[in-house]
Formats: structure tokens, sequence, C-alpha cells
């Protein structure tokens, strides 16, 4: 195995605890008190921003961007909401607006679908904290976007990000521009 295989190889591997922290946050009652954080989350958090920062020391900037997008789309691959609807873009929105919160319209006469999530004070992903992580972590979430409407549209698709909380914002808001192109 050469050093970029395993340096994708290991990033890939960091996204299968995410997947598993991701559902249970949209599963979970309102109602329900918060639990006490672990101290142990806060460690990953912390190594996960060093490990993105030593990563980036050591590959150059496009190979970075394809492990993080390939995360991303390993990611978005793991999620039930998904798998249960895959080639269905209406249920999956319908659900997927209910359980996250976000905003998600596609204008089919220019291609595009916008999605604005809420106003949060820190990252969607678990793994992420804004005060160490560095900002190219954003990049596994155009990934994550990319999979999810080229599964769902069987189009190639180009993600664009208008907003992030890790780069300063009150959301993440991304446009994705779909093509004619078959996935």
């Amino acid at each position: 195995m050469n050093r970029q295989d395993f340096l994708k190889t290991c990033a890939a591997g960091l996204c299968a605890c995410t997947a598993t922290s991701l559902i249970a946050p949209m599963s979970a009652s309102a109602a329900e008190p918060p639990k006490p954080e672990d101290w142990r989350f806060q460690f990953i958090k912390k190594r996960y921003a060093k490990l993105l920062e030593d990563l980036a020391g050591r590959v150059d900037e496009r190979t970075m961007d394809e492990i993080l997008r390939h995360l991303g789309r390993y990611c978005a691959s793991t999620l039930p909401i998904l798998q249960n609807h895959q080639g269905d873009f209406e249920g999956f929105i319908a659900e997927f607006k209910q359980r996250a919160g976000e905003d998600i319209t596609y204008d089919r006469a220019k291609g595009t679908i916008t999605i604005v999530g809420p106003e949060r004070g820190d990252c969607f992903c678990p793994l992420i904290d804004c005060r160490y992580t560095p900002k190219t972590a954003c990049n596994c979430s155009l990934g994550w976007q990319q999979h999810v409407y080229e599964t769902l549209l069987g189009k190639k698709v180009r993600v664009e990000l208008t907003e992030s909380v890790l780069r300063g914002g009150k959301r993440c808001a991304f446009i994705v521009h779909v093509s004619d192109a078959a996935a």
C-alpha cells in the first residue's frame, strides 16, 4: 500500500465512528435532557483536528481535498435514511428536512438544489470543534452532499459551499449544481 492509499484509508476509517454518532442525534427526542459529555469526546475532537492539521502539512492541497471528500462520501453512504430512499428524492427530502431541520429546495429549471441548515454554534459533525479544527474539514461536507444527491438523482453533481459554521458563519449552506450526465 502506498502512502496516499494509506492516508485515504486512514481518513475513511474515522468516518465509521462519525456515521453512528450522526444517526442518534437526528432521531433523539427533543424532550430528552442532554447527557453530560464524556471527557473522551472532547479528546476525540482535538485529536481529529490534530490529525487533519498533520495530514494537511504532509499532503498537497488537492490530495487533502480528495481525502476529505472521500471521507464525506463514505459517511453519507452509511446513512440508513439514504439507503431507504435511494432514488426517492422527494421521500428523502421530506424525511431529512424533518430530522435535520434543513431547508432544501430544488429548482429543476436551473438545475440547482439549495440546502440551508439551521443556525448553530458548532459544526453538525460530532468530530468537529470549531475552536481547533482546520477549515478544510468542510470539504468532507462537500463529499457528503455530493454522494447524497448523486445517489438520489442518479446524475453527476458539483457542490458549492456558500456558508459554514466552521468558517465563521451562522449555519452551513450549499448549492448543488445538477448536471445532465449520469452518476
